[in-house]
């Protein structure tokens, strides 16, 4: 495949001159190839205009919009293959569990899930299936990362076959989650059932040690990682475990680790301890910190605004006006703050500011009685 969407768009005139155009084969074909060039909304038109598409032709529009990041669309496609009546098979659930998963759509998931167990998709053989794992672990990949841990459990504990990702899985989702003991507990239980943890099981274990504030047992399993368990430390375990003793408020030691660890690069990592100076009311390493990530990510917004964060919470409100000046001066803008929410068979998406939403009036109201309610309670929202 070389991605050459204008030869692309050559052969798909020819087709049309010779009359072509309106082969289901043909039009499956060219959906794919404009999918393979991102190109969706050119496949998404030869999509409408085909008067016959069987599964494969749905199969390839979703494909194209999951792979072009559009998880929001290829849900709503979904929808929409459901209503006319055509049968998912093995190949459209795939596609359309990790959107699912994405946008954390847990009701499409189940349903998803559902289909599977009904169609016979997922077996309990005594044989293993390698495919059979790999979905699974999507099955439960997909309800770890909704937050639904009972049913990614139950999912774990019928698995007739696991691999080293069926237990990262959980162990990722229990932490992530703030379930940090049970996260340890699986993670015990793996090493006494014989897997060998990588270093993917050790990003989830110190993940969950860090949600937790597990902090001594952290700092005990990172230099454990090489001596006992052979896993060579990443930048990854090292940002975790920075993250973990900036929340649990030891800054300065978090400072200096990620000054001598390979995370110095990472400016993730520095932005995590922004967020834990403002947590913590230290603005002091936290301009230390803001050399370090604005050298690294200089156009990155997010870094000046929890700078500016940071200085509000101190009252140093001069600082403040340096940080939007800087902003300025890198031509940085804030880009506004995106959420979603899945309410019976749809997702709505809501931008910050933004009144586009059909039903936007009713839910400003909704939200401006909740605020009054709390201010009944004397409580003050920290915008």
């Amino acid at each position: 495949m070389t991605g050459d969407v204008d030869n692309g768009r050559a052969i798909h005139g020819v087709v049309v001159k010779m009359g072509y155009g309106s082969s289901i084969v043909v039009s499956n074909t060219l959906i794919d190839m404009y999918g393979k060039c991102k190109c969706a909304s050119e496949a998404l038109e030869i999509f409408k205009m085909m008067d016959e598409r069987d599964t494969f032709s749905w199969n390839s529009i979703l494909f194209v919009h999951e792979q072009c990041g559009d998880h929001d669309e290829t849900l709503r496609l979904f929808r929409v293959m459901l209503r006319d009546g055509i049968q998912p098979d093995l190949i459209t659930l795939t596609t359309v569990l990790p959107s699912c998963t994405q946008m954390a759509a847990l009701m499409h998931g189940k349903e998803i899930h559902g289909h599977m167990v009904i169609t016979g998709l997922t077996k309990d053989g005594k044989e293993e299936d390698i495919d059979d794992v790999l979905l699974t672990n999507g099955i439960m990949d997909m309800y770890a990362k909704c937050g639904s841990m009972r049913e990614a459990h139950l999912v774990f504990d019928k698995m007739s076959h696991k691999d080293v990702a069926s237990w990262n899985i959980l162990i990722m989702g229990y932490g992530i989650h703030g379930y940090g003991s049970e996260a340890l507990d699986m993670f015990s239980l793996m090493c006494e059932s014989e897997f060998k943890p990588d270093d993917v099981t050790f990003v989830g274990v110190l993940s969950a040690c860090s949600h937790a504030g597990f902090v001594s047992l952290g700092r005990e399993l990172l230099g454990q990682m090489k001596s006992k368990y052979g896993v060579v430390p990443t930048i990854d375990h090292y940002t975790c475990v920075v993250d973990m003793l900036g929340r649990a408020g030891q800054l300065e030691e978090a400072y200096q680790l990620a000054l001598v660890s390979p995370t110095e690069s990472n400016a993730v990592v520095w932005r995590a301890l922004l967020a834990a100076c403002r947590l913590h009311g230290n603005s002091d390493i936290a301009e230390a910190i803001a050399k370090h990530v604005f050298q690294i990510e200089p156009e990155h917004s997010g870094s000046y605004v929890l700078m500016s964060n940071v200085y509000v919470a101190a009252g140093k409100y001069k600082e403040v006006l340096d940080v939007r000046n800087m902003m300025k001066q890198q031509n940085v803008r804030k880009l506004p703050g995106c959420s979603w929410i899945e309410v019976k068979n749809g997702i709505h998406a809501f931008i910050n500011g933004d009144r586009t939403h059909p039903g936007s009036n009713s839910i400003y109201d909704g939200l401006h009685s909740l605020t009054a309610l709390l201010h009944e309670h004397d409580y003050v929202p920290d915008f």
